[in-house]
């Protein structure tokens, strides 16, 4: 299988995964790294030399329509068969470090990014979107409105140490399904976006959170 994947920094771990895919399940997965978007030179400058994506946006604003700017000034096409999107919009308006919060449809810089991401999202339909901020953003708004767009979406809290990162960093990350694909109309008949498969998928995620920190308990105690 051949998977096409917008991203900014995680090729790395997902190619950790795709190796892990064939070691146990004997299942090949190839990465097709589709575009990338990043608004800072210096990340940018980064994005550039580890990763050299075919695409570098430098505005998530743009990517619902059909062209962006990219990181060079130049106007491209905004790649649009992707099976995964990987995001991290802004966080700013949501930090607790912030005196003057904005919500998430005040039209602040962290609503902006969000509503410019949903915007590709809801034009080209990725199975699957994974989506990462700060613990204060409002995840419950986000996931109803993955619900309008036909997206099962569900989060969850993690810390990086327990996810082999010497150091402790929280951050929620968000789940999205496309619920509408032709493959999982049937499946999810008779649930909602927000019933038995978001509470299935939440429970097995949970359950795969706890066993990971508790091997990493069990190697600390040695």
């Amino acid at each position: 299988a051949r998977r096409r994947r917008g991203f900014g920094r995680v090729p790395f771990p997902l190619e950790m995964i795709c190796s892990a895919c064939d070691k146990i399940y004997g299942r090949t997965i190839a990465l097709d790294h589709a575009f990338s978007c990043e608004i800072e030179p210096y990340k940018q400058a980064y994005i550039e030399r580890n990763f050299r994506p075919p695409y570098l946006f430098r505005d998530i604003r743009e990517l619902g329509d059909e062209e962006a700017t990219t990181a060079y000034g130049a106007t491209r096409p905004v790649p649009g068969e992707v099976d995964v999107l990987i995001a991290g919009t802004s966080c700013v308006d949501y930090s607790t470090m912030n005196n003057k919060q904005k919500k998430i449809d005040e039209k602040g810089e962290s609503g902006q990014t969000f509503w410019g991401m949903l915007a590709w999202v809801k034009r080209t339909r990725p199975s699957i979107v994974v989506q990462e901020n700060v613990c204060s953003a409002p995840w419950e708004e986000m996931v109803g409105y993955y619900a309008k767009e036909g997206y099962a979406a569900t989060f969850l809290r993690v810390d990086t140490k327990n996810h082999y990162i010497p150091h402790t960093r929280t951050r929620v990350y968000l789940l999205a399904i496309d619920a509408e694909a032709a493959n999982r109309r049937a499946a999810s008949a008779g649930t909602s976006a927000k019933g038995a498969n978001r509470a299935d998928v939440l429970a097995k995620w949970k359950r795969s959170e706890e066993h990971t920190s508790e091997l990493q308990s069990r190697i600390k105690s040695r």
